[in-house]
């Protein structure tokens, strides 16, 4: 069982991870987004396992609720990121709107490594 939840938080850490590699890519013009590409949080894949096993899975993380509204605040960006026009992007709000979606998704990056680090530890 701890086996999978591992597995589950790398798919999870990998796929938003190239989120932020993906929407950097957007506002530099190098991707193509636009809004129907976004999930909600409990659409992306990560999402659909936390709504459905994964709440029970990590009952006993104290983070647990910060990591979902987190998550949640991820998406969030993602959408209005994509959603802003070009002539917005490009200017320093714009640019401050990225950092602060790639901070978020770094803290969040972080909870779900630390999240693995324990159940690893569980497992030993």
């Amino acid at each position: 069982m701890n086996i999978m939840i591992t597995m589950d938080l790398q798919a999870a850490l990998i796929a938003h991870l190239n989120w932020k590699s993906k929407l950097s890519d957007f506002f530099y013009g190098l991707e193509e987004l636009n809004i129907a590409d976004v999930a909600d949080h409990t659409g992306c894949e990560f999402g659909k396992w936390l709504y459905s096993k994964g709440l029970s899975s990590l009952a006993g993380f104290s983070e647990l609720h910060e990591l979902e509204q987190l998550h949640k605040e991820v998406h969030e960006s993602i959408r209005i990121l994509v959603a802003m026009p070009q002539e917005i992007r490009n200017s320093p709000d714009g640019r401050q709107g990225l950092v602060q979606f790639h901070d978020k998704c770094d803290r969040l990056m972080f909870m779900l490594e630390d999240m693995e680090r324990q159940v690893k530890l569980k497992v030993a």
